[in-house]
């Protein structure tokens, strides 16, 4: 007898009621939720409150209740690793709590800089960052437990540093670490910081993706999409319950996961995957199966043509949609595979698209891309967007400008201290930052990650927090 994979969801099963709750990166894995989010506004309207935020960071927004969650660091080798709290209905800054990283992690614009997105539950907000510290924090910002990951298991050879964000069951929170070296997939438990179990992965290629949690039955398990695998893991144990290898460029996005389906989103990238064809279709689709108590997949189709990069692919309304690194958004049909549309939408996505049905029955998804433009689709065979709207002002963007290159300067690591570059890190290491940042598109403020609170929308970039919203 079959049995078929139903995901934990974090909204109500009342058909109308909102979600208060974004509890992880993209919510409950899948970037889909219910709500009456605004579906036009501007830099001098419908923007309830912006917040700045000290540092630097590149994390997604978390919330539980009334609280809103974000990280960031400052110091020229991260060593000061924060995490704040703002007050969802003003914005107001509640605190901000403070944890000495353990391993060095150099400050420069190419690298992770508190990129992990926190978890959040009852209990309190859970922390990663880049130097390897998973961190338990209560709701008012009183540190539980602090557990060195990187420093416990060994230097990290990621080109670009750790950004993988954490994922959790009710018991347990996982970190995956993949790189250059003994790779591996770690559940901390949660009330006290212990290490529950590791499961050893292997020297892999560096990736950026995250794990994400689902249930079968009533099994928890976890699904990584990364370094050229996807995988699963029994949740209480650690133990490997399935490998689909072959893939190519999955370093990234991270799966996303909606009922019984897995959607795998890969990319051509410097030094990685440069099949086009390959990587086109290792954006996939898996079903997870369960056959005689025992977890398995299938794989439905690969797409014809497909890419995401920064972003995580979103499966929503029978369609699934892709952004590549130069903005083009691809809409593949979910039962099939193949391709709807392909169109430009102006700039990246570097925050991954949410899905949202109101309480009319309406549904639109929310492209947020990287300069700051929110693209408002709703779902169909061609691209029909209702709206495009503007975060900030170009006066507001030049100030967000100057704020950050100030903060790159603050943190700048002396020459003489500096490690040697990496990987393809080696090829950009004596160019000038000016050059590398019209290379790669890097121009503050950048939009990093979004989240849904009420009926509203958080936008994050690297030193802001914006709240679209009533």
């Amino acid at each position: 007898m079959r049995q078929l994979l139903v995901v934990l969801f974090t909204i109500s099963n009342a058909a109308t009621s909102i979600a208060q709750d974004w509890t992880g990166f993209r919510g409950d894995g899948s970037g889909i939720t219910r709500a009456d989010l605004p579906t036009w506004w501007s830099p001098e309207e419908g923007i309830a409150w912006q917040a700045g935020i000290p540092g630097y960071g590149q994390s997604s927004p978390v919330v539980w209740d009334n609280h809103v969650y974000v990280t960031s660091s400052e110091g020229p080798f991260q060593h000061d690793c924060q995490v704040h709290a703002f007050d969802l209905q003003s914005g107001n800054k509640l605190w901000t709590s403070h944890i000495d990283a353990t391993t060095k992690v150099e400050n420069y614009f190419r690298n992770s800089r508190a990129a992990p997105t926190c978890c959040v539950d009852a209990d309190g907000v859970y922390s990663f960052f880049a130097s390897g510290d998973v961190t338990a924090m209560s709701h008012d910002g009183l540190v539980r437990w602090t557990t060195p990951v990187i420093k416990t298991y060994g230097e990290v050879d990621n080109e670009r540093g750790v950004a993988s964000s954490l994922a959790q069951t009710d018991d347990h929170l996982f970190v995956l670490v993949d790189h250059h070296g003994p790779s591996y997939l770690l559940a901390i438990n949660k009330h006290d910081g212990e290490i529950a179990w590791k499961a050893d992965r292997g020297d892999r290629v560096p990736s950026w993706s995250s794990p994400v949690s689902a249930r079968l039955g009533g099994r928890d398990i976890i699904i990584t999409s990364s370094s050229d695998t996807v995988d699963a893991y029994d949740a209480e144990t650690g133990e490997s319950l399935w490998q689909l290898d072959g893939l190519q460029g999955n370093h990234i996005p991270s799966a996303s996961i909606v009922g019984d389906e897995v959607f795998v989103g890969s990319t051509t990238m410097y030094g990685g995957a440069t099949d086009e064809d390959a990587t086109a279709g290792s954006n996939c689709c898996i079903r997870l199966t369960s056959t005689d108590g025992k977890p398995g997949y299938e794989v439905r189709w690969g797409a014809e043509r497909a890419n995401s990069y920064y972003s995580t692919p979103l499966a929503f309304a029978g369609y699934v949609y892709y952004v590549n690194k130069v903005g083009v958004l691809y809409c593949i049909d979910q039962a099939t595979g193949e391709q709807r549309f392909a169109k430009r939408i102006g700039n990246p996505c570097w925050a991954s698209a949410i899905a949202v049905t109101r309480t009319d029955g309406e549904q639109f998804v929310y492209f947020v891309t990287k300069n700051g433009f929110t693209i408002i689709l709703q779902p169909g065979d061609e691209y029909d967007p209702i709206a495009r709207n503007q975060l900030y002002d170009a006066s507001a963007m030049m100030d967000a400008r100057e704020a950050a290159e100030k903060q790159r300067r603050a943190n700048a690591v002396p020459a003489d201290q500096m490690a040697p570059k990496t990987g393809p890190e080696k090829v950009f290491a004596g160019m000038p930052e000016s050059q590398l940042h019209q290379m790669f598109l890097y121009g503050d403020p950048m939009v990093y990650g979004v989240a849904v609170a009420g009926d509203c929308l958080l936008i994050r970039t690297g030193q802001h927090l914006f709240c679209v919203g009533e």
